[in-house]
C-alpha cells in the first residue's frame, strides 16, 4: 500500500498544533509499517524510514526537558526537589504506559502508518510514536519547539512542577 506522506504530515500537525518545515520528519514520526517504505511526497516517490530513530531522540529530549524543569523547580518552602522526586516525576510522566495514554488521548493511534495485517495499534506503538513525534519536532524546530510541544501536551503539569518558585537570586561579587 502506497502512503501519501503529505496527508499523514497534515494529520499529525493538526493533532499537535505544530507545523513542520520538513514534512518528511512528520511522516517518519508516524511510520511503523516497515523499516523502510515508499511514499509519495510532493508528487515524488521517496523512501521513508520507520520512527525508531526519532523515538530514541524523542526519549532523550523528553528526559532532558523534564529533568531541566525538575532541576529548576522548588517546593513551597523554596527547597530544591530531591533525586527521589526526580525518579517519581520521570516514572509518572515518561513511562511507556503514561506516554501511551497521552498518545491515545490526542489521537495518535489513528494516524500511525502500520502494515496491512496489523489489526490494532498497541500501547507500545503509541508510546513509541509519541516519543518519535517529540524527536521529529526537536529535529525540525530545536529545543524551544520541543519544549513548547511538551508544554502544549501537558508534560509539565505534574504536581511536583506546579509548586515551582524561582530560586533566590545571588549576584556575583564585583
Amino acid at each position: 500500500m502506497l502512503c501519501y506522506a503529505e496527508a499523514k504530515a497534515s494529520e499529525l500537525e493538526a493533532l499537535i498544533g505544530y507545523t513542520f518545515a520538513d514534512k518528511c520528519l512528520a511522516a517518519e514520526a508516524v511510520q511503523m509499517e516497515a523499516p523502510h517504505i515508499a511514499v509519495i511526497m510532493d508528487n515524488n516517490f521517496l523512501g521513508l524510514n520507520n520512527n525508531k530513530r526519532l523515538s530514541v531522540l524523542g526519549d532523550a529530549v523528553l528526559a532532558k526537558e523534564l529533568s531541566s524543569a525538575w532541576y529548576k523547580a522548588r517546593d513551597s518552602h523554596n527547597r530544591v526537589l530531591s533525586q527521589a522526586q526526580w525518579t517519581a516525576l520521570r516514572n509518572e510522566t515518561l513511562a511507556n504506559t503514561v506516554l501511551a495514554d497521552r498518545g491515545y488521548d490526542i489521537g495518535i493511534d489513528k494516524i500511525i502508518i502500520t502494515a496491512e495485517g496489523t489489526p490494532t495499534v498497541s500501547p507500545k506503538m503509541v508510546a513509541t510514536t509519541l516519543e518519535a513525534i517529540i524527536g521529529a519536532v526537536h529535529q525540525d524546530g530545536g529545543d524551544e519547539a520541543a519544549h513548547k510541544l511538551m508544554e502544549h501536551l501537558g508534560f509539565f503539569n505534574h504536581t511536583l512542577l506546579m509548586v515551582t518558585s524561582q530560586p533566590p537570586h545571588t549576584p556575583f561579587p564585583t
